[in-house]
């Protein structure tokens, strides 16, 4: 298979030392990629670093200039726009590229329907211990973070830029994959690689700034909904025709942002473990349930849960398995909604 062309997008503002050693470490280990270095309202001494950067890269760089500042997200968009390449990849100055982590995203680009690809980010998204643990090295996820980001080109091509009226962060980030999703193209996480690097500066006073993140969670919830945390359960006697068709569901749910905690016996989790279940996607939970006294372990599970999470939903399973020890358990009609495309 041929190798895809990449374009590795670093904007910059000021901190010129941290810049260095972010294009340092791209030059050390992306041999073959282009750079496209966005100047975003440097002071001089940045400027003349980048340009003197860029000048010694010829071909191999772009140099793109912003009279002042615009804003990360603004240069992020005027650079994917002068993209051409099969994949894009926006790292943060303030973080650095390893090369296993360049050589993970090459790999993780023939993944089925990949669009974005994301290494973990400590100082945002922290992985849960089951995947620490675990031996997956690339499953799909919802989380992303601008500190270390991949796009493919057919992608964008097809849902567009990121939305420049929203948070410049989280919220922007999430609307972006829910577009992505909604196109049939696939968020992937790599557990063994993580992003390092302080985040951007988010410009403006303290109440700006929760009246943006207000206006931007309004403008993604009438988008998108509400994104739920559900809980399920499956008897002991359930076959593997039915824990895989309920896995299916929770995967498809998943991928539209919601967390989803299943329960399973020992047989029923041996199974899933087996069908790749532990390595589908980051939304999703496995619980093993004890041979002695399942039940009451499943009671403390889900009051530790809820305590982490209030909302938790325990939900009946498919064909109405209820859910013990919660006769209000929400039907099983929730579940088949929130995996609707």
């Amino acid at each position: 298979m041929t190798a895809p062309t990449l374009d590795i997008i670093v904007p910059v503002w000021n901190h010129p030392t941290e810049a260095r050693a972010c294009l340092v470490s791209i030059l050390d280990c992306a041999e073959t990629a282009r750079l496209i270095i966005i100047n975003n309202g440097c002071d001089r001494a940045t400027e003349l670093m980048l340009e003197e950067f860029s000048d010694h890269l010829g071909d191999r760089a772009i140099y793109m200039t912003m009279e002042r500042n615009i804003g990360f997200v603004p240069a992020v968009n005027r650079a994917l726009n002068r993209s051409d390449a099969d994949w894009a990849i926006i790292v943060r100055p303030t973080g650095t590229l390893t090369a296993e982590c360049y050589q993970q995203i090459l790999e993780a680009t023939a993944k089925e329907q990949a669009g974005i690809i994301t290494p973990h980010c400590p100082s945002e998204h922290p992985l849960p211990a089951r995947l620490l643990k675990s031996d997956c090295s690339c499953l799909e996820t919802c989380e992303i973070s601008f500190a270390l980001l991949a796009l493919s080109h057919a992608m964008r091509t097809s849902i567009g830029l990121f939305d420049e009226d929203m948070d410049g962060g989280t919220w922007c980030l999430q609307d972006y994959r829910h577009r992505a999703d909604a196109h049939g193209f696939r968020t992937y996480l790599l557990p063994k690689v993580a992003a390092l690097g302080e985040p951007i500066t988010i410009f403006g006073s303290r109440e700006r700034r929760r009246m943006m993140d207000e206006a931007a969670i309004s403008t993604f919830r009438q988008r998108w909904g509400t994104q739920q945390q559900v809980a399920l359960y499956l008897p002991k006697e359930t076959d593997d025709h039915k824990l895989q068709e309920t896995l299916e569901l929770l995967h498809a749910a998943a991928r539209h942002g919601h967390r989803l905690d299943l329960f399973l016996h020992r047989r029923q989790y041996m199974q899933a473990l087996q069908n790749g279940a532990a390595c589908l996607h980051s939304g999703i939970t496995l619980h093993r349930l004890p041979l002695l006294t399942p039940l009451k372990n499943l009671a403390r599970s889900m009051e530790k849960l809820k305590l982490q999470n209030p909302q938790l939903q325990p939900v009946c399973g498919l064909d109405g398995i209820p859910f013990p020890g919660y006769d209000n358990a929400l039907p099983t009609t929730l579940l088949q909604q929130l995996a609707k495309p």
